[in-house]
């Protein structure tokens, strides 16, 4: 195979990657189809904000997960697709056809090209070490010096070798656990068994902005508030973080409690149509939920992990905080997109299970901020 075709295979290859592991959203049958209808709407906008602004993956992705989305996801996967009516189907047809599609393949031909253009660059790069390791003097021993060459080589095999599909990265967080305040010592963390919640691992990939969200101060304690009853019983809360946009960010402003059922290390939401219609008729965003873990530090279990990845999928910004009452924690989580989405979002198990956490499956998100002019408005649906 010659140069030029192992370079356009290899690009072929990553953009397949992307297809299979990242454009995929979940589909969650007990979920309201009109979730998906409100929140598109948002993926389209940050599809038009990526392509704006050149960020070829970026936007090839959330164009391709649009597609994906009305095309077969829900389609195939959600029971409430047939009370669609006929004029939302065909808007959303309308803008596959004229915008989503055409942007999509556009993209799709511009990663070939940046991609041929890495791994070309990576062969030249290998080529011309090769020769100046061909051009030292033989002045040492025959053997060292085979050696050596031998592992110079291989060291840069290792280090301009084409990188596997796996490793396109949207965007990372540096690592840092300054989101983790350990304010309370005592009493001692319980040893909870780690194939069952993953270990936090700390790690570095490559980088893209994301926009910012912006978070209210009062969050933790109001939601604390709320959830009050049920950490006294040892029972989880969770709710979805909602707001809006603010210039070309986000800022979060309620958090809205849906009716639910929960034990000690999980929560599982009822009767979703009456926060979704809250949210749409407010015109609030969703940008990520937030539960409590009355027994356990804060971190994302596998079932979290899981709960999580349709709401990141939706919006690359969505977060997931998790707060610790017992142990005075409170953290704030993005699923890594070079490990944490595609293996996420393609694992079929379900409830409490093991996942090898190294690259690490999620991190501290980076792209969030307390502001002290925001106030948290707690909407607690559970009553009505």
């Amino acid at each position: 195979m010659s140069s030029t075709e192992d370079a356009t295979k290899y690009a072929r290859d990553q953009v397949q990657w992307l297809l299979e592991n990242q454009c995929r959203i979940p589909i969650r049958s007990i979920t309201p189809i009109s979730f998906y209808y409100k929140t598109s709407d948002t993926l389209l906008d940050e599809a038009d904000f990526y392509y704006r602004n050149n960020q070829l993956e970026q936007s090839f992705i959330l164009y391709s997960r649009y597609i994906t989305l009305f095309v077969e996801e829900l389609k195939l996967h959600h029971p409430g697709y047939a009370t669609v009516s006929v004029n939302e189907r065909e808007h959303v047809k309308e803008i596959i056809r004229s915008k989503a599609f055409p942007r999509a393949e556009e993209l799709k031909e511009k990663l070939k090209e940046k991609y041929s253009r890495e791994y070309e660059s990576k062969q030249k790069a290998i080529q011309e070490e090769v020769a100046k390791i061909a051009a030292v003097p033989l002045d040492k021993p025959a053997t060292n010096f085979h050696n050596e060459n031998e592992q110079t080589l291989e060291q840069l095999k290792t280090a301009y070798a084409p990188m596997p599909p796996a490793h396109v990265a949207l965007f990372a967080i540096p690592p840092t656990d300054s989101v983790l305040p350990l304010s309370n010592k005592e009493p001692a963390k319980p040893a909870f068994d780690r194939s069952r919640k993953p270990m936090m691992n700390f790690g570095n990939s490559s980088m893209t902005t994301l926009r910012r969200i912006s978070i209210p101060c009062d969050i933790t304690a109001k939601f604390l508030q709320a959830a009050q009853r049920n950490t006294d019983r040892k029972i989880e809360t969770c709710g979805i973080l909602a707001g809006s946009k603010r210039d070309n960010n986000y800022m979060i402003t309620h958090i809205v409690v849906p009716k639910q059922n929960g034990g000690p290390d999980s929560c599982d939401t009822e009767k979703e149509e009456e926060m979704v219609e809250y949210i749409a008729n407010n015109n609030l965003i969703t940008l990520g939920w937030i539960h409590t873990h009355p027994t356990q530090t804060a971190f994302l279990s596998s079932v979290d992990l899981h709960t999580h990845l349709p709401y990141q999928m939706l919006m690359q910004e969505a977060v997931a905080i998790v707060i610790s009452p017992k142990y005075n924690e409170t953290a704030i989580f993005s699923l890594t997109p070079d490990t944490g989405i595609p293996i996420i979002s393609t694992c079929k198990k379900t409830g409490f299970h093991e996942h090898i956490n190294n690259p690490p499956l999620f991190l501290p998100s980076t792209h969030t901020s307390y502001d002290p002019g925001l106030l948290c408005h707690i909407v607690d649906l559970r009553n009505n």
